[in-house]
């Protein structure tokens, strides 16, 4: 525990240092950054910087200008260097740096030196409620950026997780517009001290993945400005972020990066964004639209070259043409010169950025650590099962899908290409030593075929998760192939009737030598190749059809199923050496165990992007694992690793419950620590854990479709919603426990009775009630009590992590402007503060209120 205080207190706030700091506070040496000469000077950087655009401005052609206003590679945009003007280079990295991609296609570049420190997903930095590990995410991102002599970093994320299906939860900050907003722009000012430009996204109204290009999202204007831009508002005003990348999605009809309300009017009009605002990769767009609306550059449009980007030649004839004025080009020019000052493209003295050092390491772990949460702790036979105890713990058993898997390469644009990664089995086995018996048990599906399993796939979906390819054609014989795709699995159902020519392809790697039994059914002829060779065919067979054949462990092995037919077929296969075991032998083995862990949940075969999940249901066999195991051994650990909310239907019986995202490089290291107590959990939910799916807002009203997405909930989306309908959830937003107590004390006031632009001071005593160190998330709402519109019951515009050893007292101080008593009057089309009575609650949770503070606004 005192571990646990000492690095909380180490930690300053002041972004650029926190990683050194950190370091510091745990005796490690950070690598030396490579000197060049003075620290750069900011101030000299941008020094006569408008006038000095101005003169680039006139010197460049209408060519030059045009190849500045779109990409020339996967992640680059062209040089001037007759004036100076280098190459510009982006990189994805929501939470590291993406491995190199080759200049003109997706694949890899290649390179063996382009592995980046992994971080914590922007999910579990949420889960902190701390902007100063957000600061530290951005610094570590920022830093190897640079090393890495990226211009833009692709993050971070700021879209809210409306639907517990998006594929991309784990990219965001979770459900809440202001948590979301504050982290987001402490995370943009650190990236930006590195001399990268931060680009926050998917602007706007991205909350789902399916028909992510097609689907048009239509929001009331109150539900738009209270829930869905507050966090890239604070991303611009507050983080003063230098990049947006618009989103897939469409906004009344148009793509959003060619809206005139969302760009011309909100960001650049409103806000005063001063910055480049860009496409994602392949996004709907038109050059006319597109250009008098505000978009500064387009990247990644699927187009046979880039001069045919809708930025290029069809840009330039239309400016020749006289449709669209050359002053339209100028400003998207101006804008991107003016981030190449800003992050030093033109000054010898540019930071240099380190990467993969021990101080971004140990951030790493530090911020896995504060986003891990505690859901659960009962009392088994008169004792809290967490912390555990190692010098009792000697036989431990390990079961679930996630306790060796490793996920920095998966979920999509966001894939990481990791120094190392260490899976939560091995850092159990880092925390335990060698003298104890550690034993994982891998049950599978209960079923007498499941399909082959993932972990013997090294096929990947570009998303990063295991997948077989599948190869259409017109006949049996195979020669004109008509599309594509993937599948998760061995297995195939034509949904159209009529008859398919299907080839399921992936690459097999085993885990144990000897004779494997392949197991196929289905109807229609159905033939088995392993390495070009044909080893089965047969046609509709009678139950299972079983084909022996001997692998070599670890040996890389092609396999093809082709079929031809209207129906289905499966193939599963039973292996040697004992990988898989039933549920009851788990079971078996877990009651001679002294300590049973659980460690499940999602990965990125399910949270990632282009793609939704179909269900809230944990995939595999989970469920039904865990109701077994639980009803025999109730003094379980149970983990679950996700971005998004899962249904729990075997809660009721667990006792001790944590809560992780993917945990980053050091997750294993960091679960270690909160589950032995060296670190005592801190983190809260940012996001409601529903117990159905049917209980949140998009599935309750119908609201989730390929075609037009109403929000009709209003600004009653997630912990807004479960208020509002008494609706009970699994675990609340902001909720999450400690091995630590904490009371809360006097409250403060500045004023009862405000009028004008007064602002509103509060604070509250907080104390460390326990016998160890700990973390207290305090959170602020806002309560209208009687308003002219439908308001939500309460609204976050607060929160302060403190930190106290046993026995200390600290203040939770807060500020509130008349903003944060305002809702949006879309008539008068701006914040209105009505005059009335007001209460401030301030609490553990949404659902744990401790304190309520009248005042009048008058």
């Amino acid at each position: 525990m005192k571990k646990q205080s000492l690095l909380r207190f180490c930690i300053t706030s002041t972004a650029a240092t926190a990683v050194l700091t950190l370091a510091a506070c745990n005796a490690v040496t950070p690598a030396k950054t490579p000197s060049a000469a003075p620290a750069r000077d900011q101030a000299a950087r941008v020094a006569d910087m408008d006038s000095k655009i101005e003169a680039l401005l006139a010197k460049l052609t209408l060519d030059e200008k045009i190849s500045l206003v779109h990409a020339n590679g996967k992640f680059s945009v062209a040089a001037v260097e007759r004036l100076g003007i280098h190459e510009t280079w982006l990189s994805d990295g929501p939470h590291g740096v993406r491995e190199e991609i080759s200049r003109d296609k997706w694949d890899p570049a290649g390179w063996t030196n382009d592995q980046a420190t992994y971080l914590p997903p922007l999910t579990m930095v949420a889960a902190s409620w701390d902007t100063e590990i957000a600061a530290m995410h951005g610094n570590v991102l920022g830093s190897e950026a640079r090393h890495r002599n990226k211009d833009f970093i692709l993050g971070p994320g700021a879209n809210l997780a409306r639907l517990p299906l998006y594929g991309r939860n784990f990219e965001y900050f979770g459900e809440d517009p202001l948590l979301s907003g504050k982290l987001a722009a402490a995370e943009i000012r650190a990236i930006q001290q590195n001399d990268v430009a931060a680009t926050v996204k998917h602007y706007a109204l991205n909350t789902q993945e399916l028909n992510r290009i097609g689907v048009d999202n239509n929001p009331d204007e109150r539900t738009l400005r209270e829930i869905y831009l507050p966090a890239f508002e604070m991303s611009v005003k507050e983080g003063g972020v230098l990049s947006v990348m618009g989103g897939y999605n469409e906004y009344k009809g148009t793509n959003v990066n060619q809206s005139a309300e969302l760009v011309n009017q909100i960001l650049k009009g409103e806000w005063g964004f001063d910055g480049v605002l860009m496409t994602d990769w392949n996004v709907d767009i038109n050059t006319y639209d597109a250009a008098m609306n505000g978009l500064d550059l387009e990247m990644g449009t699927d187009v046979a070259d880039f001069d045919q980007y809708f930025f290029a030649k069809p840009l330039k004839a239309q400016i020749e043409a006289g449709k669209i004025p050359e002053s339209v080009l100028d400003e998207k020019v101006r804008r991107m010169l003016r981030v190449h000052f800003l992050i030093g493209k033109f000054d010898k003295y540019r930071l240099h950025g380190e990467r993969n050092t021990q101080a971004h390491q140990q951030a790493a772990k530090a911020i896995a650590e504060a986003g891990i949460v505690l859901l659960k702790n009962d009392a088994v036979n008169g004792k809290k099962l967490l912390p555990l105890d190692k010098t009792a713990v000697k036989n431990v058993l390990l079961l679930g899908p996630n306790v060796d898997k490793l996920h920095g390469a998966g979920g999509g644009s966001s894939t990481v290409k990791a120094l190392y990664e260490v899976s939560p089995m091995a850092g159990l086995k880092n925390a335990l030593g060698d003298d104890i018996k550690l034993t994982y048990l891998r049950t599978r599906q209960p079923a007498e075929n499941p399909p082959i399993d993932g972990i013997f796939v090294e096929t990947r979906h570009w998303t990063g998760t295991p997948a077989w390819n599948t190869n259409f054609f017109e006949s049996a014989k195979r020669v004109n192939q008509t599309h594509f795709d993937t599948v998760p699995d061995s297995a195939y159902k034509v949904t159209s009737g009529k008859t398919k020519y299907v080839s399921l392809l992936a690459d097999i790697k085993p885990l144990a030598s000897g004779e494997h039994q392949f197991k196929i059914q289905g109807k229609g002829k159905i033939t088995l190749f392993v390495n070009g060779k044909k080893i089965a065919s047969i046609t509709s067979p009678k139950g299972i059809y079983r084909v022996p054949y001997t692998f070599n462990k670890g040996e890389r092995y092609a396999v093809r199923i082709d079929y031809d037919g209207k129906d289905q077929f499966l193939m599963g296969w039973d292996t040697p050496g004992g990988i898989f075991v039933s549920e009851e032998a788990a079971v078996a083995a877990a009651m001679a165990a002294d300590t049973v862990i659980f460690v499940g949940g999602l990965s990125h075969g399910d949270d990632r992007e282009a793609i939704d999940r179909p269900d809230m249901r944990l995939p595999g066999n989970q469920d039904s694992m865990l109701t077994k195991l639980l009803a025999k051994r109730p003094d379980s650990i149970v983990v679950m690793m996700a971005g998004s909310a899962v249904e729990m239907p075997w809660l009721p019986k667990a006792n001790a419950l944590v809560w992780s995202s993917y945990g980053g490089m050091e997750g294993g290291n960091a679960l270690a620590n909160i589950l032995f107590g060296d670190i005592n959990p801190s983190g809260k939910m940012p996001y409601t854990l529903p117990k159905r799916l049917e209980d949140t807002p998009a599935i309750a009203l119908n609201d989730y479709n390929e075609n037009n997405i109403t929000y009709p909930e209003g600004v009653f989306m997630g912990y807004r919603w479960f208020d509002k309908h008494n609706i009970e959830p699994l675990f609340p937003f902001g909720y999450g426990l400690s091995y630590t107590d904490f009371s809360y004390g006097e409250t403060t006031q500045s004023a009862k009775v405000l009028s004008g632009d007064s602002t509103l001071k509060i604070s509250v005593e907080i104390t460390n009630t326990g016998a160890v160190a700990g973390s207290e998330v305090v959170q602020l709402y806002v309560h209208d009590v009687a308003a002219s519109v439908d308001r939500p019951i309460r609204e976050l515009k607060g929160f302060a992590k403190v930190h106290l050893a046993p026995g200390e007292k600290q203040r939770a101080e807060f500020e509130l402007s008349p903003r944060d008593f305002s809702f949006w009057d879309a008539e008068r089309d701006l914040w209105l503060l009505e005059p009335g009575q007001f209460e401030i609650h301030i609490g553990r949770s949404s659902r744990a209120i401790e304190k309520v503070i009248p005042v009048t606004w008058q």
